[in-house]
C-alpha cells in the first residue's frame, strides 16, 4: 500500500478517535480522506481489516462498556444515547451482537476475556519514538489491590478497587492513580502475570475485606516516557524496554515498572488518555 494511502487511513483514524460523538458515515469519512467512498473503504479495510464505520462502532461500544462497568448507577438508556443509538433497544441489540451479552448482563458480570479478544483488532503496533527523561521519583505511599492472573482480567480487579476507592473518598483530583507491573506480560505466562492497581494516600489503610493494603513505590532514578491513547497496549513502555534501554547503557533496578495514569475514569475519551511510564534504574 502506498504511503499516500496509509497517510489517508491514519488521518481518518485520528478523525474517528476525536469525533466519536459526531455522525461518522462512510461519505463523511471519505471526504476526510479526500477520495471516493468506494475506493476509500477498500483502502481502509486493506490497512485495518475492517470498514471505517465498523471501527467507529467498535470504539463507541468500547466506551459504552467502560461506562456500564464503572458507572454502575448511570441508566443504560443514557449510555445508549451517549453511544449514538436512538434508544436502549437498538443499543442492546448491537451490544449483544458484539459481546454475546446484553448491556445489563455485562454490567453485572463482564466477560473480560472475550471483551479483550474482540478489541485486539484495534491495537496497532506503531513504530514510534518518544521523549525519555531521567527523573528522581520520591517515595510514594499507596493503597494497593494486587492482581494475579491473566492481564485480560485486570479490569475485574480495577472495578473492585474503584468501588473501594469511592467508598473511601479518594478522588482522582487529589490522589494519583498508579499501576505497578512486576513482569512483562508479553513474555510472562498469563497465570503468572502480576500487577497492583494503586492510589496515592497520606494515611494508613485499615484492614478491609477486599484486601487493599499499604505499599510504597520506592523512590530513586527512573526513566520516564509519556503514552497517549488506549491503555491496553502501552507504546511508551514498549519503547522504553525494547529501544531505549538497550541503547542507554542503563541497568534496571529490581522494582516494578510504574504506570502513572494521569487522567482516569470512564468519562475520559480514549484519545485523551495520558499514561506516564516510569522504568526503575540503578
Amino acid at each position: 500500500m502506498s504511503r499516500a494511502h496509509l497517510e489517508r487511513v491514519e488521518r481518518v483514524i485520528r478523525h474517528i478517535d476525536h469525533h466519536l460523538d459526531d455522525k461518522l458515515t462512510l461519505a463523511t469519512l471519505s471526504r476526510v480522506a479526500g477520495v471516493s467512498p468506494c475506493h476509500f473503504q477498500r483502502v481502509f479495510a486493506s490497512a485495518t481489516g475492517m470498514s471505517p464505520v465498523r471501527r467507529a462502532l467498535l470504539l463507541r461500544l468500547k466506551r459504552a462498556s467502560m461506562r456500564l462497568a464503572f458507572l454502575r448507577s448511570r441508566p443504560i438508556t443514557d449510555i445508549a444515547l451517549e453511544a449514538g443509538f436512538e434508544n436502549a433497544e437498538s443499543f442492546s441489540r448491537a451490544f449483544r451482537q458484539q459481546f454475546s451479552q446484553s448491556p445489563r448482563e455485562f454490567r453485572r458480570t463482564p466477560q473480560w476475556t472475550a471483551w479483550h479478544a474482540k478489541y485486539r483488532v484495534l491495537q496497532r503496533k506503531e513504530s514510534i519514538k518518544v521523549e525519555v527523561r531521567i527523573v528522581d521519583f520520591p517515595d510514594t505511599k499507596v493503597a494497593a489491590l494486587e492482581h494475579r492472573g491473566p492481564p485480560e482480567l485486570e479490569y475485574q480487579t480495577s472495578r473492585r478497587f474503584v468501588e473501594w476507592r469511592i467508598a473511601n473518598r479518594l478522588s482522582p483530583e487529589r490522589h494519583r492513580t498508579f499501576g505497578l507491573h512486576y513482569n512483562d506480560s508479553r513474555i510472562t505466562p498469563p497465570a503468572n502475570h502480576r500487577m497492583d492497581i494503586c492510589v496515592s494516600v497520606e494515611r494508613d489503610i485499615e484492614p478491609n475485606p477486599l484486601g487493599v493494603v499499604m505499599k510504597v513505590i520506592h523512590g530513586g532514578r527512573y526513566a520516564v516516557a509519556r503514552h497517549h491513547g488506549q491503555r491496553e497496549d502501552n507504546a511508551a513502555a514498549r519503547y522504553l524496554y525494547d529501544v531505549w534501554l538497550p541503547a542507554s547503557g542503563e541497568t534496571l533496578r529490581d522494582d516494578p515498572i510504574v504506570f502513572h495514569y494521569v487522567n482516569v475514569g470512564p468519562q475520559v475519551q480514549e484519545h485523551e488518555m495520558i499514561t506516564d511510564v516510569y522504568l526503575p534504574l540503578r
